[in-house]
């Protein structure tokens, strides 16, 4: 009887799992849709929830030694048997170039359950909630730069100011992918509303009060 819970139990996980998976494409195909029936690029702010995070960090020579790291952190996690969450993220956190020494700073992560010890070179880490300008979109990532400053005008143009550091979700990655085209990365800029704006917003919510004690 316990063995026959147990297998319950994990079945029941197995179709939650499969079932939030389905909202996501759901989700995803929707937004794409939405896309092509309004301008070029639609940029949209959400939250990127909390979740538990197992990663590399390294300063690389050209974006393209990113697969090197995600190589290596997926080895860590077959070999130290990691369990992933779901969504799992598949996120690269692009930090500030070293423009001296002509390198950058990548940290790749994935979002996991449980607690791990003895992890090699990886690191486990909490990855607090985060709003962000976000903008999926299918193809290659010749487009990414296109893309960047797309969204970084955006962020501009609507009283937001940039709240860390850029990265992106690998939602179809190269691994999964059977050609370029079925990419789909999200391209998220965390950010936040600009002070001045809500300093404004406030005083004519309550024109008594003075700005400097709004400030």
């Amino acid at each position: 009887m316990k063995f026959l819970n147990m297998q319950a139990a994990q079945l029941q996980e197995e179709i939650n799992e499969k079932q939030d998976k389905l909202l996501l494409i759901n989700s995803m195909i929707k937004h794409l849709n939405s896309q092509k029936d309004a301008s070029k690029y639609t940029v949209t702010v959400k939250k990127i929830p909390q979740r538990r995070v197992v990663y590399l960090r390294a300063q690389i020579r050209q974006y393209q030694d990113e697969t090197l790291l995600w190589r290596r952190l997926s080895k860590i996690i077959h070999d130290q048997n990691i369990r992933l969450s779901y969504p799992h993220f598949n996120i690269a956190v692009f930090h500030e170039e070293d423009v001296q020494n002509q390198k950058i700073d990548v940290e790749v992560q994935k979002s996991i359950s449980g607690d791990y010890e003895n992890l090699q070179e990886a690191n486990l880490k909490i990855s607090k909630e985060q709003t962000v300008a976000s903008f999926i979109y299918e193809g290659s990532y010749n487009k990414l730069s296109e893309v960047n400053e797309t969204v970084a005008h955006w962020i501009l143009d609507n009283d937001y100011e940039l709240n860390g550091s850029q990265f992106n979700i690998y939602h179809i990655s190269p691994e999964e992918a059977n050609e370029s085209a079925d990419l789909l990365t999200e391209i998220c800029f965390p950010v936040k509303k600009k002070m001045h704006r809500i300093i404004k917003q406030s005083y004519r919510l309550y024109p008594y009060i003075s700005v400097n004690q709004l400030s």
